[in-house]
């Protein structure tokens, strides 16, 4: 038996191996590594009204500030890099809706530009990932974001539960902590050389968020934030259990120390009795499926659903304007099946990830099987989300994880390119035969 040390996988999320010179290249951090943590961290913006600017009656993202510089920078730099099926589907998707959003009449301009800038964040921070430690940077802005509006929403439970967003619905900050929280727990996991500090800092903002999250009476939040423990289990099975056990352990032990369960117990009660809010989401799934039925190639249009659910449903509920409340839901209501359709391929194309040099993605030892398990676990956890609300459309925290994981991908292939056992195959010469005549070069 050998006495070496068993070499553990050469993966982008290690260190590289000997004599991997594209390898080097991608680990450090770049200066876009530094944009990457501003434009994470200016989500906590997001959840204060007086810090996003009005501008024609839409209160604007400020994390969109660097978004926009940097945007033109990597389309004439990197366009080429981002994968063409996603981009296909993702613009298709994106048209269709537009399209329905055009024909509605009343146009709304704020519907266009928040979905005009989702596909745009997404891009741009998967564009600006050129090391591993730009990923680690903006995984890191985003959880200090999400840990400041927890801290701050922790301040004043309230009756109703913790309130951590103020310029928008209380349950949307589980929307802002989630996808953050999962990329916590993947840099813990799946990324062995990154700091014990940083490490620490992210679970401590979990925690956080985690404490704010179930305080909040949001059960769509609770559903949430099973997954993304489930998900690291299963991703990483002794290493997950020890994590997210520990994990809840701490909050566990912190709601019960300095927090209150009162809201929790509360909203499970509410769960199990039933509740007049459960069965109007039931009548509006149900009034979405006829309207999409009723009107399947382009839908009825984004502008007009909300009115529309309310005259079939609003006469027993006393309501006349009615948010959908589920993405897929709102989707086909609104777009058609043409536009559900092409949410989806967008979906598959993320999940079944196609590299680019035709060679397969292999086992342990490939990177692209790592970045691509962090891509399928945040499509996984928008599908799921997406269930109870339709703002996961143009969510900020979404769409900058999103474009973290299919940077990361990128950056997967480009490490398989130094590893012969992931490398394209290069067609072999073709010899001429035994006692052939040679043939004179021109």
């Amino acid at each position: 038996m050998s006495s070496q040390p068993s070499a553990s996988a050469p993966s982008l999320l290690a260190q590289p191996h000997a004599g991997a010179r594209r390898a080097v290249q991608i680990t450090g951090l770049s200066i876009n590594g530094v944009l990457l943590f501003a434009t994470s961290f200016l989500v906590v913006a997001s959840g204060f009204a007086s810090l996003r600017p009005d501008v024609f009656g839409l209160l604007l993202h400020p994390f969109l500030v660097p978004v926009a510089l940097a945007f033109p920078f990597v389309i004439m730099s990197r366009l080429g890099d981002f994968p063409v099926r996603i981009l296909v589907t993702l613009l298709i998707a994106t048209g269709i809706y537009w399209f329905s959003i055009f024909s509605g009449g009343n146009f709304p301009p704020g519907e266009v530009f928040k979905t005009g800038s989702a596909i745009v964040t997404i891009i741009t921070c998967a564009l600006l990932v050129r090391r591993r430690g730009d990923v680690v940077a903006g995984v890191l802005g985003l959880n200090l974001a999400i840990a400041f509006l927890a801290v701050n929403g922790l301040q004043d439970t309230g009756v109703t539960g913790v309130d951590a967003m103020e310029a928008a619905n209380k349950n949307s900050y589980s929307l802002f902590a989630l996808p953050a929280i999962l990329l916590s727990g993947y840099v813990c996991l799946r990324m062995p050389g990154v700091s014990i500090v940083i490490k620490a800092v992210l679970i401590a903002c979990s925690l956080a968020a985690l404490a704010a999250i179930f305080m909040s009476a949001n059960r769509s939040g609770y559903v949430g934030a099973v997954l993304v423990g489930l998900m690291l289990f299963w991703d990483r099975r002794g290493q997950g259990l020890l994590l997210v056990g520990a994990v809840t352990g701490l909050l566990l032990f912190g709601l019960a120390r300095f927090g209150s369960t009162e809201v929790f117990e509360q909203r499970m009660e509410d769960t199990v009795s039933g509740h007049e809010s459960d069965d109007l989401r039931k009548a509006i799934l149900w009034a979405c499926l006829d309207i999409g039925l009723e009107n399947p190639i382009i839908g009825i249009s984004p502008q007009k659903l909300p009115s529309e659910i309310g005259q079939r449903v609003g006469v027993q509920h006393r309501k006349t304007y009615i948010d959908s409340h589920n993405v897929f839901a709102h989707v086909f209501a609104s777009s058609g099946v043409l536009c559900i359709l092409a949410l989806g391929a967008a979906a598959g194309t993320m999940w079944f990830w196609k590299p680019r040099n035709g060679v397969k993605v292999g086992r342990r030892d490939d990177p692209l099987r790592d970045a691509r398990a962090l891509l399928r676990m945040m499509v996984m956890l928008w599908i799921v989300r997406g269930m109870f609300t339709r703002e996961i459309l143009y969510n900020p925290s979404f769409n900058i994880a999103i474009g973290l994981g299919i940077g990361l991908c990128l950056l997967a292939e480009v490490a398989r390119e130094s590893m012969p056992q992931f490398a394209a195959k290069r067609p072999m010469p073709v010899l001429p035969a035994v006692g052939a005549a040679p043939t004179s070069g021109v």
